[in-house]
This record gives C-alpha cells, structure tokens and sequence, in this order.
C-alpha cells in the first residue's frame, strides 16, 4: 500500500521503521506543533481489534506512568484504509538493539542506559504494571544519551490478569521443561502458531511454560537485555529461536569464558530458573553489577553516583547504595581482584548528598562518611595544646622578674 499523507489529524512527513504488520511513520501535529511518531498496524478482522486493544491499553499505561524514561503515548484511534494508529513521542535516536549490533556503546554508557531503562521499569512495577516485552528493541536512546522504554501493549495490571478470549494470553502447558520431547513440542508451539505474546528470547523458563508476567519475570527479561548489552550475545545462544527456546528451558545461562567471575556470579543469580532466587528488587542487581563491572574505580564511583540520582533525572536528593569496599581506599586500584573474585565484595549502605558533579559527589560522602566516625583521642591536638601552655609558662616565667621590679 502506498503511504498515507495523513493519519487521523496528523500530517505524515516520511516512514521511519518498517515491520512484519506496519510501519511507522514521522508525522507533524498541526494542533501542537510538534513532531510526533505514529505506529500504524494493517491488519483486518479480529487482528484489527486485538492491535486496537494493544493501543489503547498502551495509552492507559502511559498517561498513568507519566515517566520521562519512558516513551510518552499522545493519540489512538482507527483509519478506514490504513487501520488502527498510535501517536507517541517521538525519540530521535536509535533502539537498543541497533546500537548493540553496531558495538558503539562503551561500558560505562551501556550501564547508563540500562539505569535509565531500570527507573522507568521500576516506576511500571510500583504502578502494579508487569510490561511483559522488556528487550532491546523496546528502549530508545535518543541522542543526547536518554534512554526510553515502549511498547507497552501487552502489559498487564497486577490483580487483572486472565485469560479472556477478547485478549488471549499464553495458553496454560504442562511438563517441567526439563523432558526433551516437551522441550521440543513447546518451542514449536511457540514459534510456530504465534501463541506467545512478547519475546521468547528474552522470557524466562516460567513464561514460556504458560505462567502470566510478574515484577520477578520482568526483572528476568531486564538482566538477559543486560547480558546482551554487555556481552553481545544472548543469556540462552541458539542457531535460531526454537533452539534459544529449548536452551532457556533445560540448559543453564552460557557465560562468555572471558567474563570475570564475579560478573557472572550476578548474572547467573539474575537470570535463575527459579523466581524465587533471582534478585528482589532492580536497583539491588544495577548495584551488583556496578560493583562487579571490571574496570576503573572512578568509572564506578560515578555509576553508583548516577543510581542514586532522582527517578525523574531532573534533580538529585539524598540516596541510599552501596558503594564498594574496594572504592574506599586511597591506594592504587587492585583491578584484577575485582576482575577475578567470584564472591561479591562486603559492601554497606552509605548516605551522600549528590552534587551535579558524581566524581565530586562521591568524595562528599567519603568526606561525610570520615566526619560520622566516632571522635576518639586526637593526639595531634593534645600536642598542639601542651606546646602552647608549655610556651605561656616560658613566657611567665622570663616576665616574673621585672613585673616584681615594678611592684
């Protein structure tokens, strides 16, 4: 089909991205007067409603999250010729997934990244919101460096998950994932018929059998965009995506040979077959894997100084992370102990006030952290005072004589 030179009251300036069931065009808002991104699904029948529902349950979520981290949801509606349409923010930049097909991200802007990502995910969760599709591809860098997390078109509310015919999840499987022949029958069914809704490649073993999203599966999905990210390779490596399938269900996460120990401890605890032993929380896995990223100490120190900065990215506040016991010392770094240590380092809780400068901020809460510890006997100063007494005696004692003179 030719392109549309309008879509609802949007003026279309070019296409931008192309996909299996639409394009997305760059368009014009002649009301606002601003440049918008419309998604535009060309699909018929029963398809048709269930992409309208996508995006509208998209737009929900997004005027409820209102987070500048993620992509901003403006218009939805139905054109006769081209089909359902979403009018969202638009980034102009690159999603994840190009920039980690062309390697151009160093480590300390990936890790950036993936805490931007982590802030937008996390306000989703505090909403009771599972999003259910968290992979590369699904967050925008734009070009000034701020990360944006989309598509939230088949998320779900906490409470309010179900299996209503107008909007199919997974169909319930059964089998452990562990029986070859079901391994197998499963990652055809998936592949094959199209029953799965999100991104296999990225879904953890419980999803893919059929359970609904939570917080702890989207946490899952998170670390295997991380490892990915930092890596270039996926968790669960497959010639395609019926043998990524199969690895996520019977085979552990393949660690590159050169990642160090440590590093692979956390991803390892990250991506585990069992909800119940991956990290609780987001901020608690970016802080293990700051700690654990290889490499200089102020890279860190300014990583942990960007975690603690305010969810908005507008401001900053007083914070609470971990900062790790190797960046608390004044000697030369001891970056192959970080490098092959497989144990995580003991690390605590410190409170620093963050300044617009992270390096700066840090030597604030060591200057913070020296000023709280307990005042013990300061024999500099004990010193000081038994010299200046010892002096005013002197001094008596050379004026005694001629102030008896004078008397």
């Amino acid at each position: 089909m030719a392109d549309p030179k309008t879509i609802g009251r949007y003026q279309v300036l070019r296409p931008i991205g192309q996909g299996g069931m639409g394009t997305v065009y760059l368009a014009e808002d002649p009301l606002l007067k601003r440049r918008v991104a419309i998604k535009v699904v060309r699909v018929t029948g029963n398809a048709r409603h269930q992409a309208m529902l996508r995006f509208r349950r998209e737009a929900e979520i997004s005027a409820q999250l209102n987070h500048p981290n993620l992509v901003t949801i403006f218009d939805v509606g139905v054109e006769e010729d081209s089909g359902p349409f979403l009018a969202m923010e638009y980034v102009e930049g690159k999603s994840l997934g190009k920039h980690i097909k062309e390697k151009n991200l160093d480590q300390e802007a990936a890790a950036r990244v993936l805490i931007q990502a982590m802030r937008a995910l996390r306000a989703a969760h505090r909403r009771a919101i599972v999003h259910r599709d968290v992979k590369p591809d699904n967050i925008l860098l734009s070009e000034e460096g701020r990360a944006k997390l989309m598509d939230f078109g088949i998320a779900r509310t906490m409470g309010h998950m179900s299996n209503d015919p107008e909007d199919p999840l997974e169909a319930p499987t059964t089998g452990d994932g562990h029986d070859d022949d079901y391994a197998q029958t499963l990652a055809m069914r998936l592949t094959v018929t199209g029953d799965f809704l999100g991104s296999p490649a990225y879904a953890p073993p419980e999803v893919l059998k059929g359970g609904e999203g939570t917080p702890a599966s989207d946490r899952y999905s998170f670390a295997a965009t991380a490892f990915e990210l930092l890596t270039n390779q996926l968790p669960h490596p497959g010639s395609g995506l019926t043998e990524i399938i199969i690895h996520i269900l019977q085979e552990p996460v393949a660690i590159p040979a050169d990642m160090p120990p440590r590093l692979g401890a956390v991803f390892q605890r990250a991506l585990s077959v069992d909800p119940e032993d991956r990290y609780t929380t987001l901020p608690e896995f970016m802080e293990e894997l700051i700690d654990a990223l290889p490499g200089p100490a102020s890279m860190r120190a300014r990583l942990f100084a960007f975690l603690g900065q305010d969810e908005d990215g507008s401001s900053v506040s007083t914070a609470r992370f971990r900062i790790p016991a190797g960046l608390l010392s004044d000697g030369p770094e001891d970056s192959g102990q970080n490098a092959t240590d497989p144990q995580p380092r003991q690390s605590q809780p410190v409170k620093i006030s963050l300044a617009e400068d992270p390096v700066e901020s840090y030597l604030a809460s060591r200057k913070a952290r020296a000023d709280a510890r307990p005042e013990g006997t300061n024999w500099s100063s004990v010193l000081k005072w038994v010299a200046l007494i010892f002096l005013l005696l002197q001094l008596f004692w050379w004026m005694a004589p001629a102030l008896s003179r004078v008397h």
